[in-house]
């Protein structure tokens, strides 16, 4: 060491913190590599604020030989995070040359310590530092072997393919080792760890693992590890098939959830169809779930028959996967047509309503008429499943259905059905089929169905009244002469509209007038016939005569 050197390592004892910061400062830009610096640099650690330790670790990282180890070691277990990290990259960085000396500190570093070594071990991708990390596996702290894994995950997108496949093979070497196979909490963390290599190869050493007669722990840990795995093509379905039998396997938590997840992400076997309807049947409740699933991917008459019987399903999860999926399935259009044609239950015919909805792109014209024509039988004999078969016929063609509403409403009126006919037509009230016509023929309706009381306030919420108004500001003489033809009215319902309009004004009161005139004339001995005479005689005595014109003077 010159003497240059000597003057600035003798700053570092100094008791002006300013310059024990300046000379670690210059230490770092000049990075020698002498060991006497180094110590020099440790010594002053001990005493030095948080300031000058930044400076110091600088400083070792610049000079990066395996002599700062030591020194950087302790640091590991510092409150402050930034100087943990930092020791770590520093380890990691000069550990390389190192590993003799890793492995010395290892064996007596504290726990907190050894989690820390195991992610600057991860860090060092050489064959040496990985077997540091197995032989870690061995360490009675549960916790290290976790943290070993984890480190291998954290830093795998820095190891090149062909280290990984390295160190895969130091794995597998390490797992056929008899005091591994021995120690099953090991053997357990070692599946994990190779997993975590994600190395395509490990598939076929993990799956000898899952196997049945083997302990749960192992079993556990073996599907842990084939989770990490990024297979496809020939590789995923291979995977697929092994796994498959463990659906069957009673521990759910440990086994048949996990081997769920994994199926979740590969691809489906074949004969898919029947494979899943089989595990339709699991005692597993998520087994039966993601077989339904998986059979709602599948257009196909098999899996759409399936799907079918899963709608009467007593649960509903299974049944609200097979009404989506159905919904989607263009294949399945004629098979839902057919269950909706043959459906009994009226909450059945419904749910299949609603699902043939999204199928309207699908149904063709003659089988729209078809289903006109059985909706207008349905309606006229009021039968339960009417209300779905008018659901779906509005939702594939809206104009079909108003017209299947409109002639049957017409020949309830034309029976005399009253309610029924009301039933049908107000459903067109918001629909451009609603017409004046129409209008009338519902106000007609009503009218028979009013109770055609008097009061004032009970007359303004009547229906009838308020159908007939608009039709009696227009042409009240028209509708009067089509009124005339209405045959199902009688004395009552004539007294009762005449009354009503002839208190209003304009053509509401003419509308009025014409009805109570008509009333007279057909039923002239009527008790309504004689009211309706004082009406008349009282709307006379309060109108005003006309206004004269003077004649002019001669």
């Amino acid at each position: 060491m010159d003497k240059q050197l000597q003057r600035i390592v003798a700053l570092l004892q100094s008791p002006d913190g300013m310059r024990r910061c300046a000379a670690a400062i210059v230490l770092a830009e000049l990075a020698p590599k002498d060991p006497a610096i180094v110590r020099a640099l440790a010594g002053a650690l001990p005493q030095a604020n948080q300031l000058l330790t930044r400076y110091i670790l600088e400083a070792f990282e610049a000079i990066g030989t395996r002599d700062v180890v030591p020194h950087v070691l302790p640091l590991l277990e510092s409150t402050e995070l930034e100087f943990q990290l930092r020791a770590a990259g520093i380890l990691a960085r000069a550990g390389g040359q190192t590993i003799g000396e890793l492995r010395r500190l290892f064996q007596k570093a504290s726990p907190v310590q050894k989690r820390v070594l195991v992610d600057v071990l991860a860090r060092i991708h050489s064959p040496d530092a990985f077997s540091l990390i197995l032989e870690a596996l061995f360490d009675p702290d549960v916790e290290l072997a976790r943290e070993a894994i984890q480190a291998i995950r954290r830093h795998l997108t820095d190891t090149p393919p062909a280290e990984r496949q390295r160190l895969h093979r130091l794995a597998q070497q390490f797992i056929r080792n008899p005091r591994v196979r021995r120690d099953e909490r090991v053997l357990a963390s070692a599946l994990q760890l190779i997993g975590a290599l994600e190395a395509p190869a490990a598939a076929d050493l993990l799956v000898q693992y899952i196997r049945p007669r083997l302990s749960t722990t192992v079993r556990r840990h073996a599907l842990l590890g084939l989770k990490n795995l990024n297979l496809t093509g020939p590789a995923a379905a291979k995977l697929g098939r092994q796994l498959l039998p463990l659906l069957d396997d009673p521990d759910f938590v440990n086994i048949v959830q996990n081997a769920l997840d994994l199926l979740e992400k590969l691809p489906a076997p074949g004969g898919a169809d029947k494979l899943w309807t089989r595990y339709l049947r699991s005692k597993h409740p998520s087994v039966r779930t993601f077989a339904a699933r998986q059979l709602a991917a599948l257009d196909t008459p098999a899996a759409n028959d399936q799907l079918l019987k899963l709608l009467t399903s007593d649960e509903p999860y299974l049944t609200e996967i097979a009404a989506s999926a159905l919904a989607r399935h263009p294949g399945a259009t004629r098979r839902l047509l057919q269950q909706f044609l043959r459906a009994a239950n009226p909450d059945h015919a419904m749910r299949l309503a609603r699902i043939l909805a999204s199928h309207r792109d699908w149904i063709a014209k003659p089988t729209r008429r078809k289903l006109a024509q059985l909706t207008t039988r349905e309606l006229l004999h009021n039968r339960p499943r009417s209300d779905a078969l008018l659901y779906l016929l509005r939702q594939i063609d809206s104009q079909l259905a108003d017209t299947v509403l409109r002639d049957v409403g017409l020949r309830f009126k034309k029976a005399g059905q009253w309610a029924r006919a009301i039933q049908c037509l107000k459903q067109l009230q918001r629909t451009d089929a609603f017409d004046d016509d129409l209008r009338f023929q519902l106000a007609v309706c009503d009218l028979k169905q009013s109770p055609k009381d008097l009061a004032p306030h009970l007359r303004t919420n009547d229906f009838a009244l308020r159908g007939f108004q608009p039709l009696a500001q227009t042409a009240p003489a028209r509708w009067i002469k089509l009124l005339q033809k209405e045959r199902a009215l009688d004395p009552a319902d004539w007294f009762y509209l005449g009354f009503h309009f002839s208190e209003s004004t304009g053509s509401e009161r003419e509308f009025g007038r014409l009805a109570l005139q008509h009333l007279i004339k057909r039923w002239p001995r009527s008790r309504e016939a004689k009211t309706a005479r004082d009406k008349l005689q009282s709307l006379a005595a309060a109108t005003p005569p006309p206004a004269t014109t003077p004649a002019p003077k001669q």
